[in-house]
């Protein structure tokens, strides 16, 4: 088969939106829809470029590049995350994989020495995405993450009461300060302000002591349930409806969800309890979970049957610099 790769740009979105509802994400839980606009995505990470793979007039493949701004050794420097890497499943085990790897690693080579991506570890596709083959580096894994959902109908500890909403750049002023010295925080000023949500501060004896932004993604992307939730997690919720809450979806439909993001402490302890004990106070009626990304470790103390826990894991290809090692845990936003 004789394939053509080349650039792609918004007259190709549909084409991109046909092919990422033809390929799986990996989880047995959800998919992503990524309508209206499938660009919106990565460029809300960064300075985003896809390249497609062709057959005829055909696109049955590609992979996205988007360029960030990350804490690394305490400064704040570029990086490039290697992501959207699809084939159609007609072409799974044809040569049309390699073709697509063979192009991402010459044209990467040419602007970077290094790129990172994050897999969930259910994809069935993690082997082809991580081995190393005569066209594509190995993959070193550089840290393991969990993305955590907690449910906002189920009553949650925290005093919420001393969490507040506050403006964006006084929780930029802290998550810079506290964040710069924890390996890939975010430190990409005007996308941390951006208007997709909004910002939450902990309190304690009279000074911030934590902060947060909280985001919904439903702009850029939607996870649709693919199966019934299991039963007792909608008896459980069925219980709390009295309460005004959020519905759970049927097969085909959003889960609404909003993601806690940045999440930022002056002496590096988790209090994310607390903020969710406030999302569930005062965010219950618009969403039933909330998500956030911890290490695998902190996802060992929240512990209960509700919880929804997916879990990836980041790795680097290419000139790879010595001990890199993942710090946070929000190198996507789920």
């Amino acid at each position: 088969m004789n394939y053509s790769t080349s650039p792609l740009t918004r007259e190709h979105n549909d084409a991109l939106l046909a092919l990422a509802h033809a390929t799986d994400t990996g989880s047995d839980l959800f998919v992503v829809d990524r309508s209206p606009d499938f660009f919106r995505l990565g460029e809300s990470w960064g300075e985003s470029r896809y390249t497609g793979l062709w057959r005829g007039s055909r696109l049955i493949g590609c992979f996205g590049v988007t360029k960030q701004v990350r804490f690394l050794n305490g400064q704040a420097e570029p990086v490039f995350y290697l992501h959207d890497v699809r084939i159609h499943p007609d072409f799974t085990g044809t040569r049309a994989f390699q073709r697509l790897a063979g192009h991402a690693a010459e044209s990467l080579g040419q602007v970077c020495r290094w790129v990172f991506a994050v897999v969930l570890d259910s994809n069935r596709h993690r082997s082809p995405l991580t081995r190393a083959n005569s066209l594509f580096p190995e993959a070193v894994p550089i840290g393991r993450i969990v993305h955590l959902g907690v449910p906002l109908f189920w009553p949650m500890d925290g005093d919420w009461r001393r969490v507040t909403p506050i403006d964006g750049e006084e929780a930029w002023s802290c998550y810079e300060r506290w964040s710069a010295d924890t390996a890939f925080a975010y430190a990409d000023r005007d996308r941390f302000l951006r208007r997709d949500g909004w910002f939450l501060g902990l309190h304690a004896g009279g000074k911030l002591r934590a902060v947060c932004k909280v985001i919904d993604q439903s702009s850029e992307r939607r996870l649709v349930v693919t199966r019934m939730l299991p039963l007792p997690l909608r008896l459980i919720h069925g219980a709390f409806r009295w309460r005004g809450i959020a519905a759970l979806p049927g097969p085909g439909a959003p889960f609404l969800h909003a993601y806690l993001a940045y999440y930022a402490s002056a002496d590096g302890e988790d209090r994310r309890r607390t903020f969710f004990a406030y999302l569930a106070r005062f965010h219950r009626q618009a969403y039933p979970y909330v998500f956030t990304g911890v290490s695998p470790q902190l996802a060992e103390r929240y512990r209960h049957p509700l919880f929804i826990k997916l879990r990836s894991t980041a790795y680097a290809y290419g000139d790879v610099p010595s001990g890199l090692a993942l710090g946070a845990y929000e190198l996507t936003l789920l």
